[in-house]
């Protein structure tokens, strides 16, 4: 199974043609391949603050941003806020500090497959998705809507092969969101958007959430090629 854990080109001239040179663009957490029309970085790792320009540290989580109202005209933020244990805050901080900007989260696709992470062959042990994560996201009515990703999830039965087949496509890897003014969220809670994690009811949500991310990459992979 291939993995499609970088930044796809394709998108990333989307993103491209959206940018002129005069823009200040920041970027959320960098990865070992940063955004090439970032101008300004932060983050929580120091080592990075000494390899990129204009990187601030800051707890995205519970910091408030360390720059000035709609300061940024764009701000690019991937595979972050599924990491945070408060990305709420976080949102509402970017849409702060900047006029635009783009957000990528793994798919609810990704986050169900047994093979999204690298094992060793001969592991024993298999978890779906990327066991580290707090939250699956996908991209409906373009708002965000974040799931809390309950252990739970292990005993659900899946197609796994018919997963990897999706798979099989990198653009349905990810949740993609780019959004203009201000980011639109939900935060679906137990009790009132679904019942407790082992019921029926929490299952059903993923898969809608599966079926809204292949629905709007169908869509996204017509913008990708106009």
């Amino acid at each position: 199974m291939n993995k499609y854990w970088q930044p796809l080109k394709q998108i990333s001239d989307h993103l491209g043609n959206m940018i002129t040179k005069d823009m200040k663009v920041l970027e959320l957490g960098p990865s070992i391949i940063p955004f090439q029309y970032a101008t300004h970085y932060c983050g929580w790792n120091t080592d990075e603050s000494n390899k990129l320009p204009n990187y601030k540290i800051v707890d995205f989580s519970k910091d408030k941003f360390p720059y000035d109202d709609k300061e940024f005209d764009f701000t690019y933020a991937r595979h972050v806020l599924e990491d945070l244990y408060n990305p709420f805050h976080c949102m509402e901080e970017i849409s702060r500090i900047s006029k635009a900007g783009y957000i990528e989260c793994p798919s609810p696709i990704a986050e169900i497959c047994m093979n999204s992470e690298n094992y060793p062959e001969n592991s024993k042990i298999r978890w779906k998705g990327y066991n580290h994560h707090y939250y699956i996201v996908w991209n409906k009515d373009n708002k965000l809507n974040f799931l809390h990703k309950f252990p739970s999830v292990e005993i659900f039965d899946s197609n796994q092969k018919n997963l990897e087949k999706i798979l099989e496509h990198p653009l349905n890897w990810n949740t993609y969101y780019i959004w203009k003014d201000k980011i639109e969220y939900k935060h679906l809670q137990h009790s009132r958007d679904f019942e407790c994690p082992v019921a029926l009811s929490y299952s059903n949500l993923i898969e809608v959430g599966a079926q809204a991310a292949l629905d709007f990459n169908q869509q996204f992979q017509k913008d990708l090629i106009k």
